[in-house]
């Protein structure tokens, strides 16, 4: 069974810290309007009622995607005692905690410090800590530990997606598909310099497999006899399968507003995602690659009828990381965004619309002035361009959107999920890559003007309006071509990931 990043809980670890005087008195930080507010019997009481509320607000403010585990009330007095048994309990659940959950006031801040650096996990308190957020954020930054402070509950919200993030990426593993690099594709030079590093910084793993090792157990055979494996038992696909793909490929004709392609193709085409979903789960990976030069050069894919273009498009919708070219800066940064907004992705070639005395110098075809003919005003345009589409971009738990299948080829091979944007003309977009060194994210946003109309090969794709794209060119060109496209604005979310990160954050 696949493991989705998508479906990774942050661990929420709860502790409220109560205050208990031994003695009764008054002074420069304690007081009250009467006497019976001086007791400790009060002082007790006052912790409890404030550990219940503390509760009562978890229970309204618990974003989805999070695990919270049973909250912990520890008590110190005026002493300012450090008990032993305290710290333990506070961290019994330590091995499993990603992020520890602080409510308490005044005069409690030393508990707080030593057992974040105890733990050494990330920690904060809930916003509206009067002082004491402030005051102890900065106190842990100044020590080097990861200490986060909300503004309000939304700050607090973004901040747990972006660490949930984290982990989600963490707990990523890419299967590769490739033939002359594990690395990069012919096609995709712009990839990551250092995959090692990837893995260091982000926690990413990369699973390789030959492309020769994929393409033979496309066929129903012996699994013993593939030439690239002889003798081996490998995971060909079985008569099983392929009625699974017949049943995958009629559903998904079903809901297609229009077919322009043979079924027999389609078919063909999803036998190759049910492979690979046999292999994902085989290898234990839940993200998935291939180049496309490189393979596509083989002939294998002209022998099997069939693109990857549409394993790719499923893959995304469910959930699963999927990348053409061997382009794992897209793969990451479309596991960042689908866990941050919970909506499939797009990714493509992004060029910008350079106007020359009014028109538009040839990009790829049906990107031309023709293109925009229709578009009032020329100005700041960007296209993105490939033959990935989802039919979930608005939600992965919503409706599939209207659209056609129809070949990749012309010849009328590689089934293709075909994706008018002009239906959704005026929809905020968001726009990301992570950057080849691995140290930086690009965030612009943008408004979808029109589609390109659903043509075959890689002309499928979307024209959108940015605010300066002169501006938009030069800072993409510190990251590369293809760019991850979801809908809504996820700036901040992406901001706050970066911080989470140390990513340096390059917005547009």
């Amino acid at each position: 069974m696949i493991k989705k990043n998508i479906e990774t809980k942050l661990n929420v670890q709860p502790i409220f810290i109560g205050f208990v005087h031994e003695y009764s008195y008054e002074g420069s930080c304690r007081f009250g309007t009467t006497p019976e507010e001086l007791t400790p019997e009060y002082d007790a009481m006052m912790s409890q009622e404030l550990y219940e509320a503390f509760k009562i607000k978890l229970a309204e403010h618990t974003p989805d995607g999070v695990e919270l585990f049973e909250p912990i009330y520890v008590e110190v007095n005026d002493w300012f005692l450090n008990k032993e048994d305290m710290y333990e309990k506070m961290a019994k659940n330590s091995d499993q905690v990603d992020l520890y959950l602080f409510d308490f006031q005044i005069a409690r801040g030393f508990v707080y410090i030593e057992f974040a650096q105890r733990v050494n996990k990330p920690v904060c308190m809930i916003p509206h800590g009067c002082c004491e957020d402030t005051l102890n954020t900065a106190a842990l930054q100044a020590r080097g530990r990861e200490v986060y402070s909300f503004f309000d509950w939304e700050d607090f919200y973004g901040y747990i997606r972006a660490l949930r993030t984290r982990k989600a990426l963490r707990n990523t593993r890419v299967l590769v598909g490739s033939r002359f690099s594990s690395t990069k594709s012919f096609g995709a030079t712009d990839n990551f310099v250092n995959l090692e590093e990837i893995t260091n910084n982000f926690g990413v793993k990369f699973r390789n497999i030959s492309v020769h090792e994929l393409m033979d157990q496309l066929h129903v055979v012996d699994p013993t006899t593939n030439p690239s494996l002889p003798g081996r038992k490998a995971n060909n696909l079985t008569e099983e399968d392929v009625k699974k793909a017949e049943e995958i490929a009629d559903e998904f004709i079903a809901n297609a507003k229009e077919l322009r392609i043979d079924r027999e193709m389609v078919v063909g085409t999803i036998k190759g995602y049910v492979l690979v979903q046999k292999l994902l789960d085989f290898y234990d990976c839940n993200a998935f690659t291939v180049p496309c030069p490189d393979l596509c050069s083989t002939r294998r894919l002209n022998e099997e009828k069939l693109t990857f273009c549409l394993t790719h498009s499923l893959n995304i919708e469910n959930g699963i990381p999927s990348a053409c070219d061997l382009d794992f800066n897209s793969l990451l940064t479309q596991a960042v965004l689908e866990n941050l907004s919970g909506k499939s992705v797009y990714m493509g070639n992004v060029n910008v619309f350079p106007l020359e005395d009014g028109h538009l110098p040839m990009v790829y075809p049906k990107f031309d002035d023709e293109a925009i003919q229709d578009i009032e005003d020329k100005t700041n345009l960007v296209s993105l361009f490939h033959a990935t589409p989802t039919r979930k971009l608005k939600g992965m738990d919503g409706a599939l959107q209207p659209y056609d299948i129809d070949s990749f080829t012309y010849s009328g091979f590689g089934a293709t999920v075909r994706y008018d944007f002009t239906q959704d003309a005026g929809q905020e977009i968001t726009l990301s890559r992570i950057a080849p060194d691995g140290k930086k994210i690009f965030a612009a946003k943008g408004v979808i003007v029109k589609g390109s109309g659903t043509p075959k090969s890689c002309g499928q794709g979307v024209i959108f309006r940015v605010a300066d794209n002169r501006d938009f060119y030069y800072k993409q060109c510190q990251f590369g071509c293809h760019l991850t496209l979801v809908y809504g604005d996820y700036i901040d979310d992406i901001k706050k990931f970066g911080e989470v990160m140390g990513l340096e954050v390059v917005t547009a």
